[in-house]
C-alpha cells in the first residue's frame, strides 16, 4: 500500500511538471497573458515596466513547485525536504526549457525567425553537389556547427521538419551529456540525488549563455578524456579537440587546452608531482624549478592545443573555397562598449547579466576556499583565477562586437569554466595538496558559512531557472495556407525568371532551394542573408565592392529579400547599429538599382527586379 501511494504521488508530481509549460504554451496561454497585461495596466508605471510576461511564468512556476516539492518529499523522504524542493525546481525548469524547443520542430516552409532556416542552407554546403548539382564554397561562419547539422543531408530527401528536429536533438543531447560529465567529475563522492541535482543545474546553467552544441563537443571530450595520471593521453585528447576548435569560433582556439589545464589545477596538488624537495628548499632557483615542473603540463596543453587549433583554422580556410580576405570579420567589426550596461539591445546589459550569473557560483567557491584556505597552494588558485579572468575578458570583448551583445553566448567559454571550477570547489572534489580535508562538510563549516550556504545555493539554482523561464510563450500559430500560396507565387516568379535566361538571387529564404521547394532554380552561392550581414557589419571592402558592382550591373534578374528601406535607427533602438550597417551596405544599394515587383507578407519577402532608373 505504501509503495502504491508513493507511485501515485510521483505520477502527480510528474503531471504538475508538465502542467507549467501547458499553461504557458497551450490554449490557456493567450488568456493568461491578457489577464497579466490587464493586471499590470492598473499598476504604477515603474512596476508595469518590470512586469513582463516572463514574470508570469516565474509566478506560475513558484506556485507549482511549492506543493510539488511536498509531494516528492512524501513519496521519497530519504533525501530530505530541502533536496526535494531543489530537485523539483530544477527538474521542472528543465522540463519547461525542453518544452520551449518543441515549437522549433515545424514543417512550416519559411524561416521561423530572422536567420533560422539559413543554418540548414549552410549545413547543406558540405554536400553541395548532391543537394544542388554543383559545388559551392563552404561556410565561413561556424563551420563546426554546420558540420554537425549536415548529418541529415547524408540521406537525401529528408524534410525540413526533420532537420529542425535534429537541431533540437543536438541542443538537448550535448547539454545533457556535458551536464552529466560535470556532475560525474565534480560530485563523484556525493550521493546520487546530489549528483542528479548538479547535473540538471549544470544543463540549465549552460543554457544561460547559451553555450552552443558545437562548442559543447569540446567540453564533453575533455571532461571525458582528461586523466591526471596519463598526461600524454590527455595531450592527445586536447590536440584532437583543438582541431575541432579551429573550425568553431576564434575565441575558442585555446579553450580545450585551458579546460584541461583547469582540471589539472583542480585534481593535481602542487606536491603530487614529487615537488616536496623543491618546496622545502628555500633557494629561489629550486622554488622556480618546482613551479616550472608543476606548470609544464597545463602550459604544454594550452600552447600546443592553441597551435593545433590555429593550424586547423588555416587548413579549413585553404579548402573552403573562399578568399582569405573574407575571414577574420571579427577583427574588423566595431566594438560597441555601451552594451556592457543596460541598453535597448540587451536591457539587462552584458556586465550586470554576467555578474548575476557569476556571483552565486563565486560566492559558493569563496565559502569553501575560505574554510579550506590552507588546503590550496596559491599557485593552483592563481592558475584557476587566471583562466577565468582571461576567458571573461575575452568574452566581454567579443560580446560588444557589433552583431552580438543581446545575451551571454559570447561568454560561453567563461561560463563553462566557471561551472566546472565551481562544481569542483563546492563539492570538495579538488584534491587537497597542503593539508588534510579541512572546512569541507557541515562539521567544518563556520557560523557565516552555515548561514550563507542556503541563500547562495538557492541563488545558484534560481538564476538559471529565471533565465529559462524568461523564454517561451504561447505556441505560435502559423498560417500554413497563406504560406503555401506565397510559396506558389515564389515558384512561378523564379521559374519565369529562369525560363527567360535570368539569374535568381535568394538573399532570404535560400533554404527553399535546399529542400527542393523551387525546383529548376540554379544556386547562386553569393550574398546569402547571414554572411551578407556579417560583411556589412565588418565593412569588408572586397566583398561589398563585388556586391555593389553586381547590383549596378543588374547581374540578377530577380532578387528575393526581406522588405528593404532606408531608415536609420542608431543606438536608441534594439540592434540599431546593425540596422544602419545593413541600410548603408545592402538596402540603399539594392533600392538604387532594383525596384519591388511584389510583396509576400507571409513569406516575409519582396521580389525585386532591375530598375531602369538607378542612383548616380
Amino acid at each position: 500500500m505504501k509503495q502504491f501511494r508513493s507511485l501515485l504521488l510521483i505520477l502527480i508530481w510528474l503531471a504538475l511538471g508538465l502542467l507549467i509549460p501547458w499553461l504557458v504554451m497551450g490554449p490557456s496561454g493567450p488568456q493568461l497573458e491578457r489577464l497579466w497585461t490587464w493586471g499590470a495596466a492598473h499598476l504604477p508605471d515603474t512596476l508595469r515596466n518590470w512586469l513582463q510576461p516572463g514574470w508570469m511564468h516565474v509566478l506560475l512556476f513558484a506556485a507549482m513547485i511549492l506543493p510539488a516539492g511536498w509531494l516528492l518529499h512524501r513519496a521519497w523522504p530519504r533525501p530530505g525536504g530541502g533536496m526535494a524542493w531543489l530537485l523539483t525546481a530544477l527538474a521542472y525548469g528543465l522540463v519547461y526549457k525542453i518544452a520551449c524547443f518543441l515549437p522549433d520542430i515545424s514543417a512550416y516552409p519559411f524561416s521561423l525567425s530572422w536567420s533560422e532556416a539559413s543554418r540548414y542552407y549552410y549545413a547543406s554546403l558540405y554536400l553541395a553537389e548532391n543537394v544542388y548539382g554543383q559545388p559551392a564554397p563552404l561556410s565561413i561562419l561556424h563551420p563546426a556547427r554546420y558540420l554537425m547539422q549536415a548529418a541529415p543531408f547524408l540521406i537525401s530527401g529528408l524534410p525540413l521538419w526533420l532537420h529542425r528536429a535534429w537541431q533540437v536533438f543536438l541542443w538537448l543531447s550535448t547539454s545533457s551529456l556535458a551536464g552529466w560529465l560535470v556532475a560525474r567529475r565534480a560530485a563523484k563522492n556525493q550521493p546520487w540525488p546530489v549528483q542528479l541535482a548538479l547535473g540538471v543545474a549544470a544543463i540549465l546553467f549552460l543554457f544561460q549563455g547559451p553555450v552552443y552544441y558545437h562548442l559543447l563537443v569540446m567540453v564533453i571530450l575533455v571532461l571525458w578524456g582528461f586523466n591526471r595520471l596519463h598526461p600524454w593521453r590527455t595531450l592527445v585528447i586536447v590536440l584532437l579537440t583543438s582541431l575541432w576548435a579551429g573550425i568553431s569560433r576564434v575565441n575558442w582556439l585555446p579553450v580545450p587546452g585551458m579546460l584541461a589545464a583547469a582540471l589539472y589545477f583542480l585534481e593535481v596538488p602542487y606536491r603530487s608531482n614529487d615537488l616536496s624537495r623543491y618546496a622545502s628548499n628555500k633557494r629561489l632557483k629550486s622554488l622556480l624549478q618546482g613551479y616550472i615542473r608543476y606548470l609544464l603540463p597545463p602550459a604544454a596543453w594550452t600552447i600546443l592545443g592553441s597551435l593545433a587549433a590555429w593550424g586547423s583554422q588555416q587548413a579549413y580556410q585553404a579548402i573552403s573555397g573562399n578568399p582569405a580576405a573574407y575571414f577574420g570579420s571579427s577583427f574588423t567589426s566595431d566594438l560597441l562598449w555601451y552594451r556592457l550596461l543596460p541598453n535597448p539591445t540587451y536591457p539587462l546589459g552584458i556586465l550586470p547579466s554576467a555578474l548575476l550569473v557569476s556571483l552565486p557560483a563565486l560566492g559558493l567557491m569563496a565559502l569553501r576556499l575560505i574554510a579550506a584556505r590552507h588546503s590550496y597552494h596559491p599557485l593552483r588558485l592563481l592558475g584557476l583565477g587566471a583562466i577565468l579572468g582571461v576567458l571573461f575578458a575575452g568574452g566581454v570583448v567579443v560580446s560588444v562586437k557589433i552583431g552580438g551583445g543581446s545575451n551571454l553566448h559570447n561568454l560561453d567559454a567563461y561560463l563553462v569554466l566557471l561551472l566546472v571550477i565551481g562544481g569542483y570547489v563546492w563539492f570538495g572534489a579538488a584534491t587537497e595538496g597542503q593539508t588534510t580535508d579541512q572546512g569541507i562538510g557541515e562539521k567544518g563549516q563556520g557560523k557565516w558559512e552555515r548561514r550563507l550556504t542556503p541563500w547562495l545555493v538557492g541563488a545558484a539554482a534560481a538564476v538559471p531557472l529565471a533565465f529559462a523561464l524568461s523564454t517561451g510563450g504561447v505556441w505560435p500559430q502559423r498560417d500554413s495556407q497563406s504560406a503555401r500560396a506565397d510559396l506558389k507565387t515564389l515558384h512561378q516568379a523564379t521559374q519565369q525568371a529562369v525560363m527567360n535566361g535570368g539569374k535568381v538571387l535568394l538573399i532570404n529564404q535560400r533554404h527553399l532551394l535546399t529542400f527542393g521547394e523551387l525546383p529548376g532554380v540554379p544556386l547562386e552561392a553569393d550574398y546569402e542573408l547571414v554572411f551578407l550581414m556579417e560583411m556589412a557589419m565588418a565593412g569588408n571592402p572586397e566583398y561589398l565592392s563585388a556586391f555593389h558592382a553586381d547590383l549596378q550591373n543588374h547581374r540578377f534578374d530577380l532578387i528575393i529579400a526581406e522588405p528593404l528601406n532606408v531608415q536609420y535607427q542608431g543606438r536608441m533602438r534594439s540592434f540599431g547599429e546593425e540596422n544602419d550597417a545593413w541600410v548603408d551596405q545592402v538596402s540603399a544599394p539594392v533600392l538604387c538599382h532594383y525596384q519591388p515587383l511584389a510583396t509576400l507578407d507571409t513569406a516575409g519577402v519582396v521580389l525585386y527586379v532591375p530598375s531602369p532608373n538607378t542612383c548616380p
